[in-house]
């Protein structure tokens, strides 16, 4: 199965002989515009010439430059051979040679040897470690940890490269096709027992695995006591799924097996139906502490993000959260989540609010959530975003109309369906009655007269042209919005005397330490400010791609700005290494500006065509200049 930047190329390949606009790319991949500009900043910056070209007809293959790429990298890259060490190491009893992986991966022992450093940082997330004798690797730790890292390969991007043993993939097959899925929803529903489809993922890949291990004679270890779990709502549903996997199998489920398979599912499923919840009985299902626990978190989002009130529906679904959030920590269990790479990188703004929440949990409750627990949080926060889009983002216009049998109002009602996500119609105006309003973007008009504002004239009966033009209108606007905020923002955040070129910083918290020093000098902020960075770097980094962006939304900034360091050789940086740092301060008077730009601003640094130039910057005017320039183009 090809990823979505396989598929990419694979498309502008075949259309080699066109410029492909973005919107037609990011339909065919089904993604957002701004998404697809990231698969080709990724695809680009693999190369030292841009494979994929773009211009103002669009993008287009270099066929020259892609044949090259071809030819280095078809056959394997770092990226499957680690993936494949990983995999080979967790499968073998007795260990696995150097040599066997060479030969294997048609590349040198040195090769290998380099790529075993990679290694050992992932498994140390793991708690296991390498063991070499000679030239035999040998995988250690506790098997619970090797199976957590197992869930990690098959559930993530490398999942696309799965080669763990046939055994497994038949089983994943079987898991797919042949009525494993469909019999474990049943059991569920049989039993009153509600999943959501990720925690139901995440039990059908603990089975699997689990299975798999047994199969090949790798038990769990550990000495339980079966008495806490006979307690749970959950434990005939266990029963009855062990009895169903025994006999389906072949296997023997040990009481380590059946405890670590009950709290899978006592920390993934709930007794309650959220549907029949709502604001007035909703403490008949939830204890009152989660319910204060999500309203004062919800209170301190809105205000330190300036967004609109989040309404009950979202309240009761995050409440249920937090409650089930609680009880996994309570155990000692964490939910895998494969999209914390992708949600992180591809939505910052909503990563960085969950973030926010963990930092708040952190603060008030003593509680330590992991990158994916924190994702979850941000499926949360997505999904207030996507279905209660700010009215201050959207285009404000009026509608003129010359009536004829109302036809005007069939118009309205299919600009409304067609464009509710980005236009307000603020006003309906006949021609008799015209006077231009002044607080509107651009006037719909289905009068042919002269407008000193943005308008778009269309039919009587509205076409499909009609409804291209208003389109590329509103993304006009949006545009200009966006470029003046951002650029607004590069005049007042902005500042030389804290823009640093090629600054010998060894690592993070070289860097961190520095750049916090001057601007406590400066006084810019208070003494905790570094310490308040530190906090929040260590809850989940904050590099996107080459680019690190420590900030905060404590009080701890007297003032807002940006400082911005460039550096031709890269800085390590929490596993990462990163060309640039923009380390954000943002005073409570400018949080609002914060929330619209954020976004927008890490789109365009960690652009990796953008970071390559950046970086060549000589001085600070050159930086402030291509970062307009960018602005400018990068915009959708």
């Amino acid at each position: 199965m090809k990823n979505q930047k396989e598929k990419l190329l694979d498309y502008l390949v075949s259309e080699s002989a066109s410029w492909l606009s973005s919107q037609r790319l990011a339909d065919y991949l089904a993604v957002s515009t701004r998404q697809m500009r990231k698969y080709v900043a990724q695809i680009n910056a693999q190369w030292d010439s841009p494979i994929i070209l773009s211009g103002s007809k669009g993008y287009k293959i270099d066929p020259e430059e892609y044949n090259k790429y071809i030819q280095t990298y078809k056959n394997e890259t770092p990226f499957m051979r680690i993936n494949y060490i990983l995999q080979k190491l967790i499968i073998s009893k007795n260990g696995y040679d150097v040599f066997d992986l060479s030969d294997e991966l048609f590349v040198s022992v040195p090769t290998i040897e380099n790529d075993l450093k990679s290694v050992r940082k992932i498994i140390r997330d793991y708690q296991l470690t390498l063991k070499r004798e000679k030239n035999i690797l040998l995988l250690e730790g506790r098997e619970k940890k090797k199976r957590d890292l197992m869930s990690w390969i098959i559930s993530s991007d490398s999942g696309e490269n799965f080669v763990l043993q046939d055994e497994l993939r038949l089983l994943i097959f079987h898991y797919e096709l042949w009525g494993f899925r469909t019999t474990l929803k049943n059991i569920f529903t049989s039993n009153g027992i509600f999943v959501n489809d990720y925690t139901f993922n995440n039990i059908t890949l603990h089975l699997i695995i689990m299975v798999d291990r047994i199969r090949n004679q790798w038990e769990l270890e550990d000495e339980v006591s079966l008495e806490k779990i006979k307690k749970s709502s959950q434990y005939k549903v266990v029963l009855e799924i062990r009895k169903y996997i025994e006999s389906t199998f072949q296997i023997n489920i040990s009481n380590a097996e059946l405890y670590s398979m009950a709290l899978t599912i006592y920390n993934n499923t709930s007794m309650i139906d959220h549907s029949s919840i709502n604001g007035a009985n909703i403490d008949q299902f939830v204890e009152r502490k989660y319910i204060d626990i999500t309203c004062k978190v919800i209170h301190d989002v809105e205000t330190s993000y300036c967004l609109e009130p989040f309404d009950e529906d979202f309240i009761i679904k995050f409440t249920l959260h937090i409650k089930n959030l609680f009880e996994r920590i309570k155990n000692n269990y964490s939910t895998a989540n494969p999209l914390t790479h992708k949600i992180k990188n591809s939505y910052p703004l909503i990563y960085d609010i969950a973030v926010f929440i963990a930092q708040e949990f952190n603060k008030d409750y003593g509680i330590s959530l992991t990158e994916d627990e924190i994702t979850f949080l941000a499926f949360h926060i997505g999904a207030y975003f996507e279905n209660n889009v700010q009215n201050r983002s959207k285009v404000i216009c009026a509608f003129v109309y010359a009536d004829y049998y109302s036809y005007y109002k069939n118009i309205i009602e299919t600009l409304t369906r067609r464009f509710n996500d980005k236009i307000i119609i603020k006003y309906v105006i006949s021609i008799n009655n015209y006077k231009e309003p002044r607080d509107v973007d651009f006037i719909i008009s289905t009068v042919e007269m002269v407008f000193s504002k943005n308008h778009v004239i269309i039919s009587l009966f509205l076409n499909d042209q009609d409804v291209k033009n208003i389109g590329m209108q509103i993304e006009a606007i949006i545009k200009k919005k966006k470029t003046k905020a951002l650029k607004a923002y590069l005049t007042n955040f902005f500042e030389e005397k804290i823009f640093y070129k090629n600054p010998e910083f060894a690592d993070k918290h070289e860097a961190l330490r520095h750049l916090c020093d001057d601007l406590l000098e400066l006084d810019y902020t208070e003494p905790i400010f570094y310490r308040d960075v530190l906090l929040r770097e260590e809850l989940s980094n904050t590099v996107f791609h080459n680019v690190a962006v420590p900030h905060v939304l404590t009080k701890s900034a007297k003032t807002s700005f940006v400082s911005i360091v460039i550096s031709e050789r890269p800085i390590e940086w929490a596993g990462h290494f990163v060309y640039i740092i923009a380390m954000i301060g943002v005073h409570e008077d400018s949080r609002k500006v914060f929330s619209e730009v954020f976004e927008s601003l890490i789109d365009i640094l960690s652009d990796p065509s953008n970071v390559k130039r950046l970086v060549k910057a000589e001085n600070f005017p050159d930086f402030i200049n291509l970062l307009r320039e960018f602005i400018d183009g990068d915009l959708p």
